[in-house]
C-alpha cells in the first residue's frame, strides 16, 4: 500500500496535469472554467496554478483574469521540430561533449525576454557549475542568451534587450545595450559567445546558437565550466568545437 502522504502528491501531480492539458487545448481559462472542465475545487486549482506560475508554466492575465500555457511550456514546444525532435538530436551531442570535455553541458532557449534550460547534463568532476532543466536566467549575462542574440537581426536583438531587465550580477556583467551590442557583433563574427564571469563569480560559459534552415536561431547550446580550468586556449576551442556542432544540429532541423 502506497503511503498517504505519496498519494496526495501523486493526486496533486495528476491535477497539475489536467490543468496544463485543458489550458493547452482550450487556451486562456478562468479558474471557474478550470474547476467546471477537470473538477478540481477552487482552493486546489488556485495552488496548483499558482505553483505553476511561480515555475513559468503558465502564466496569468491580470484583467482577464485567465491562464494560460507559460514560457517554459512554450520553450520546450517551440524547440520540438516535427519529425527531428531537436532534444532526440541535440542529446547525443551533449553527451559526447560531456564525455570529451568532461565539463557541464546545456542546451536552452529565449522565450519571454529569459533564458529557459532544457536540458543539462552536469559534469562529473568535484567542482563543476550546474543548473537545473527549465531555470530561467537572464539574457543579457549569458552565453546561451547572446548567442541566440548573435544570430539575430541588429534591430531585433536591441528592441529584446531594451525590453528586458539587466541586473548587475556580478563585477563583469555589462549592462548598457550599446555595450551589449558591440559585444554580440563581436560574438557574431567568430561564431560563439562567452559569459565571462558575467552570470556568476567563478565560473565562465561559451555557446553556439542553433539555427534552422530558415535560418531562425532556435536554441543554443553551451559547456560551462570552473573559471581555473576555463583558460583562453580551452575557451577558444571550446567555442569552435560548439560552433560547428550547433551548425550540424541546425542542418538536421526539418
Amino acid at each position: 500500500m502506497p503511503k498517504e502522504g505519496r498519494t496526495e502528491e501523486v493526486a496533486v501531480l495528476t491535477k497539475a496535469m489536467a490543468v496544463v492539458s485543458l489550458l493547452a487545448a482550450e487556451g486562456p481559462c478562468t479558474v471557474v472554467r478550470i474547476c467546471d472542465v477537470t473538477g478540481i475545487t477552487k482552493p486546489s486549482a488556485y495552488r496548483i496554478l499558482k505553483t505553476l506560475e511561480l515555475g513559468g508554466y503558465v502564466t496569468r492575465n491580470e484583467e482577464q483574469r485567465e491562464y494560460s500555457i507559460g514560457p517554459v511550456l512554450y520553450g520546450i514546444t517551440r524547440s520540438l521540430r516535427s519529425s527531428n525532435d531537436l532534444l532526440q538530436l541535440a542529446r547525443p551531442v551533449m553527451q559526447a561533449l560531456n564525455e570529451q570535455l568532461g565539463e557541464t553541458v546545456n542546451i536552452g532557449v529565449i522565450n519571454n525576454g529569459r533564458v529557459v534550460y532544457l536540458d543539462t547534463i552536469e559534469s562529473a568532476q568535484r567542482l563543476r557549475s550546474t543548473v537545473q532543466i527549465a531555470f530561467r536566467d537572464h539574457v543579457h549575462c549569458t552565453a546561451l542568451g547572446k548567442s541566440i542574440l548573435a544570430r539575430m537581426p541588429n534591430d531585433e536583438a536591441r528592441r529584446l534587450l531594451e525590453s528586458v531587465d539587466r541586473p548587475v550580477l556580478t563585477p563583469n556583467t555589462i549592462t548598457s545595450v550599446d555595450d551589449l551590442m558591440d559585444q554580440i557583433e563581436n560574438f557574431r563574427n567568430q561564431g560563439f559567445a562567452v559569459d565571462d564571469e558575467e552570470n556568476e563569480v567563478g565560473s565562465r560559459c561559451v555557446a553556439s546558437a542553433i539555427v534552422d534552415p530558415a535560418g531562425v536561431p532556435v536554441a543554443a547550446i553551451s559547456v560551462t565550466v570552473p573559471t581555473p580550468r576555463m583558460s583562453a586556449k580551452v575557451l577558444a576551442s571550446t567555442g569552435k568545437r560548439l560552433s560547428k556542432e550547433a551548425a550540424e544540429l541546425g542542418r538536421l532541423l526539418a
